[in-house]
């Protein structure tokens, strides 16, 4: 030790160099001292130098954001291209009324701590799922919160698939695909009441639901029919936990799909 604390001050007592040109804004860069290696002549001068490594910093915050970003777009189920297109940008100015603004202010609002939901209902072609997909974009992209979207019938359609003829448990079970929609910050459920209804889709229904209103965690719902509708259908242990956690916001009656012509 002090073998390399005589080292150190003999380096410190050697002359610094003389400053060389910044290669950035050419004024003078002092030369920098570093133990054991002794005087350093610098490339740029130290405002210079402070502006490159905030730029690196930035760059470095912007590409682990992209990164991130493309993670959970990839974990989010909005891979079909036409949902990708889903944006709030890309929403028919001439359709933008009360339903895009409550989905707007919702994005825009939206915390982790948020327990409360949207259920948007109206007619085939309203825009339901443009609006949501177009939270769950904004989410995403702007706040990095995990979103989850599935149609309901994919859904069911998963979860059937988890056992084998024999009735047996794949690989991943019921419960584990089950617990990657109660568990995502925000999940969209996308065109419910559009499947057949049975006892055990009814089970499947409830259990996500209402997990999620016990975790007081947020959904999303789509759908052609209106709430009481929607109970004719299910069932009102399903429907009581939608209209508790769920703010409604009926769509305009216009099929959003079928272009208009330009007047």
């Amino acid at each position: 030790m002090e073998k390399l604390e005589i080292t150190i001050k003999q380096k410190e007592n050697e002359p610094a160099p003389p400053a060389t040109a910044c290669k950035r804004c050419g004024k003078p860069a002092e030369p920098k001292f570093i133990a054991l290696l002794g005087w350093r002549q610098q490339d740029h001068c130290d405002l210079c130098q402070k502006i490159i490594s905030d730029e690196l910093e930035k760059k470095a915050r912007e590409e682990s954001r992209k990164n991130k970003t493309t993670i959970l777009l990839g974990q989010s189920g909005l891979g079909k291209e036409l949902l990708m297109r889903m944006t709030f940008d890309s929403y028919e100015p001439q359709y933008r009324g009360n339903a895009y603004d409550v989905a707007k202010e919702y994005a825009e609002k939206f915390g982790i701590e948020i327990a409360k939901g949207l259920l948007f209902y109206g007619r085939a072609g309203s825009g339901k799922t443009h609006l949501a997909c177009s939270i769950a974009r904004y989410l995403i992209e702007q706040k990095q919160i995990g979103v989850k979207f599935v149609r309901i019938v994919d859904l069911l359609s998963d979860i059937r698939r988890t056992f084998d003829e024999n009735e047996n448990y794949r690989t991943e079970n019921e419960s584990e695909l089950i617990g990657k929609y109660t568990k995502a910050p925000l999940l969209i459920l996308d065109d419910l009441g559009s499947e057949k209804t049975t006892d055990w889709v009814r089970q499947i229904l409830y259990q996500i639901i209402d997990e999620r209103w016990l975790e007081q965690m947020p959904i999303i719902i789509t759908s052609n029919l209106t709430l009481n509708e929607l109970d004719g259908r299910l069932e009102e242990r399903i429907t009581s936990r939608i209209a508790g956690m769920c703010q409604r916001v009926e769509m305009r009656d216009h099929d959003y799909r079928i272009k208009k012509p330009t007047p």
